[in-house]
């Protein structure tokens, strides 16, 4: 299989691609559910292992606004601005 389906949609139209239909309905072989399952399963496991688990809140959310795919779903970050400046005026050291 050359595709890796992470979601159920995906997964579904897998399985419409090597379904039979009949007058009596859409028949899918076992073979190809066992084969799709394992698939991904191994997928699952592969990502396990490469995808490092985050030790506290802070470093999750650091890895969430690395991770384009998840960042794609949402407006850009607001850039984190400066320390702010009070607009009246400070008194002088010199008076």
């Amino acid at each position: 299989m050359a595709e890796n389906p992470q979601t159920l949609d995906e997964a579904l139209a897998y399985l419409e691609k090597r379904s039979v239909t009949t007058s009596r309905g859409v028949y899918v072989k076992l073979d190809d559910v066992k084969k799709l399952m394992e698939e991904r399963k191994t997928a699952g496991q592969i990502e396990k292992q490469e995808a490092p688990r985050p030790r506290d809140m802070n470093q999750a959310k650091q890895m969430v606004l690395r991770d384009e795919k998840i960042m794609a779903n949402f407006p850009p970050p607001t850039p984190k601005l400066g320390k702010s400046i009070s607009a009246q005026p400070q008194p002088s050291s010199r008076t």
